[in-house]
Order: C-alpha cells, then structure tokens, then sequence
C-alpha cells in the first residue's frame, strides 16, 4: 500500500468528528434516551482514542498534570480494590469508562474543530431536554425515559447553567431557541421537585453570586435569585415551596440522617486495614442492607459521598479522591478570576455551578461508583481540565514570547 493511501487512512481514522459523533452519542443516549446505545458509543468512543494514541498528534506523555493526577487516583482505586474479595467489577468498569470519556474529551481538544461545533452541542443538549419533556408530557411518562424522579431531576438540574452559556455565547439568532429551552429544563426541574436539587442549584448559584460575580453584578444577581424564590412563593408553581418547608420542618427525621447512622455503624466493624485501604469498590451494596434498619432494608447505599468511599477505598482513598476535588475546584476559581477571555470566563463559571450541583445532588441521592454519577462527571471533569489545560498552554506561549523578546533586545 502506497504512502498516500496509508496517510488518507490515518487521517480518516483519527478526524475530530468521529470522536465528536461517539461523546454525541454518550450524551443523547444516556441523558435523553436512557438506552443500552451509551455503551456501545463509549466502546467506540475509547477505540477511536486508542487510534489517536497510537497512530495519532495525541501523545499520552504531554498531557497536562491534571489528567495525570485523574487517571493516578483512579489507578489507585482500582489497584486497592483488586486485592480485596468485596470487590464488585461491574462498578469497577464504569470508572475505567469515566476516564475514557474524560480522555477523549481532552484529545478532541487538542484538534482543529471548527467554530460551528458550539452550536452543534448546543443542538444536542436543546434535542435532549425537548426529548424529556415529551416523554413527560405527551407520553405520560411521570420521570421521563427514567424509572426514578431523581435521575430526571439530576438531567434537568445539571443542564440548566449550560442552558445559560449557551444563550449568551451565541450571537446569531439561534441563541434565543435556547430561552424556551431553558423554560422547558425549568419547568422539568421544578415538577419533580427534588428537594436535594433545589438546595443544590440554590448552592451553585450563590456560590458563583457571591464569590466570582463582579461587584457590579453581585446585587443584579442577588436580587434575581430573590425575585425567582418570590415568585415561586406567590404562585406556588409545583408546590416546590412547600416541598422545601416541609423539608425544614421534618429535618430531624429526615431518612438520610437514618442512612448516615447505619454507614457510620457499618465503619465502626472495619479492620485496621480496612480504614486504611478500604473494602473495595461496590463492597458497600453486599454490606449496607445488613446494617438497615428493617424499614430502610431495601436500601443498598447510604446517600453520603465521603461515609461511601471511607467505607469502600479507605482513608487513603477518600484523602485522594476529595483532595483530587478540592484541588481541581480552587485550582478552576482561580482560573476564573484571571483569565481576561469573556466567553472563558462564562464557561467556567457555569461549569462551577453544573459541578457544586454534581457534587450535592449526586451526592445525596446516588451511588458514588454508578452510571449516574460518574457518567455526567466524566463531562463536567472532562471540560473543567481542558479549560485549565488550554489556559496553561496560552500562559506557557506569552512566557515564551516575552522571553524571546527580551532575548532580541539583548542582541541588539
């Protein structure tokens, strides 16, 4: 075979838009039409990153720490569980997959992608949200294409700061298709009225209110968080009032406060080795229930992030895991606050908030190491490194310039 023949293959095999298409299909799949098609588009979405790898400009050794630093505490959590019997590898795979889709993400970057693609993802978030609704509200189906209140309720909460990005980025007319779009995931994420989505959304927003809006735009947005509470309030649109009232009022019998005390009763029986290394991953499900009180015996996990990985990774595995976090969400508000690109800054700070709402809702309702939780990470972890990464790579050219200026003034 000739070597024009052999370079058109590889320029084929490793085009931007096969990876594009394959985290397309993740996306609709998985948050539009809740099928077995997400799996098949994460196995093409991994062959097509292992094409790059190898035949590919995508070199494994110059990617930034960021990835290193994801993919070293994943190695670490996987190693550590594959030498305990509690071990479940079917929850295992899914944080293999997470990496995948994170990596892919990341090599996407790395190519030429033309401006158009903005309103491309665009397009498919906008499809995913209309697809909901009508599975709501023509089709009768109360949770949409899902069985549970909250996996809707996650889908319409983490889609509603993107929403927002994607109305004030776009400049043609196309970006007002976005406005009942938003009314839409609004509507959506107020009729299941998941009260850990409320408090998280209300968190996101505050967060990024408070802290990185500009003194200008603190009151503007104080002030619009209030008018929609108030307006809320007055109209009682969904009860979604009342919901979070009640939720005040019967704090102390809140079921979750019961599942934090089986989980701490169940770290209580660990070995030395335990706590330290943990029992695996996926060990919480064979072990929670033994621990349930009769009423909640059905329940395989205790609605806590950090109770579960103490439990299943150890205290070596909860330091990596939410230090990992930690150092990625300061390390993200940092590059917020300085970076002078106006669409950047945008970006990051509605990814701040789709990430505090990640982290509380997810973290309330499911299961660290599921499909759930980690699937809609993988995208949130995947874009949050890129934006360090690319801003890294323009402060390393300006360095580089100046340097080189400097250098030639020497010279003269």
């Amino acid at each position: 075979m000739s070597r024009v023949k052999l370079e058109t293959i590889k320029k084929i095999l490793t085009s931007e838009y096969w990876l594009i298409a394959a985290l397309s299909g993740i996306f609709f799949f998985f948050f539009a039409l809740n099928r077995g098609g997400v799996e098949v588009c994460i196995k093409i979405t991994g062959f097509f990153l292992i094409i790059n790898v190898l035949v590919g400009d995508y070199q494994i050794k110059k990617i930034h720490f960021g990835y290193l630093l994801t993919a070293g505490i994943c190695t670490y959590l996987l190693l550590a569980s594959l030498l305990v019997p509690f071990s479940q590898p079917r929850h295992m795979v899914i944080l293999v997959k997470m990496l995948s889709i994170i990596f892919a993400i990341h090599c996407l970057s790395r190519k030429e992608i033309d401006d158009r693609i903005t309103p491309l993802l665009g397009a498919v978030l906008a499809l995913s949200v209309c697809w909901q609704f009508a599975a709501r509200c023509l089709c009768n189906m109360p949770f949409g294409t899902y069985a549970n209140p909250h996996y809707l309720a996650s889908f319409a909460l983490l889609s509603l700061p993107l929403i927002v990005y994607f109305f004030r980025v776009n400049t043609g007319w196309y970006r007002f298709i976005f406005v009942p779009v938003g009314i839409l995931d609004a509507d959506l994420f107020l009729q299941i009225g998941s009260r850990p989505a409320c408090l998280a959304i209300t968190c996101g927003a505050l967060f990024v209110v408070i802290f990185l809006a500009k003194r200008q735009h603190k009151r503007l947005g104080t002030m619009l968080i209030l008018s929609i509470l108030a307006v809320l309030c007055a109209t009682q649109y969904a009860d979604i009032v009342s919901k979070i009232i009640d939720l005040i009022l019967t704090l102390s019998t809140e079921e979750r406060l019961q599942f934090w005390a089986d989980a701490w009763k169940m770290l209580k029986d660990n070995t030395l080795m335990a706590w330290i290394a943990g029992n695996g991953i996926g060990s919480v499900r064979v072990f929670f229930p033994k621990y349930s009180v009769p009423e909640y015996s059905m329940f395989v996990f205790p609605h806590n992030y950090f109770l579960e990985i103490l439990y299943e990774n150890g205290i070596i595995g909860a330091v990596l895991v939410f230090g990992g976090l930690g150092f990625l969400f300061f390390e993200v508000i940092k590059r917020t606050k300085e970076t002078g690109n106006k669409k950047r800054r945008i970006l990051l700070k509605c990814m701040i908030v789709t990430f505090v709402c990640w982290f509380i809702h997810c973290g309330l309702t499911f299961p660290f190491y599921s499909k759930y939780s980690l699937y809609p990470f993988a995208f949130i972890l995947g874009v949050l490194l890129v934006l360090v990464d690319k801003m890294d790579c323009c402060e390393t050219f300006v360095h580089e310039r100046l340097r080189g200026n400097k250098c030639d003034q020497v010279k003269k």
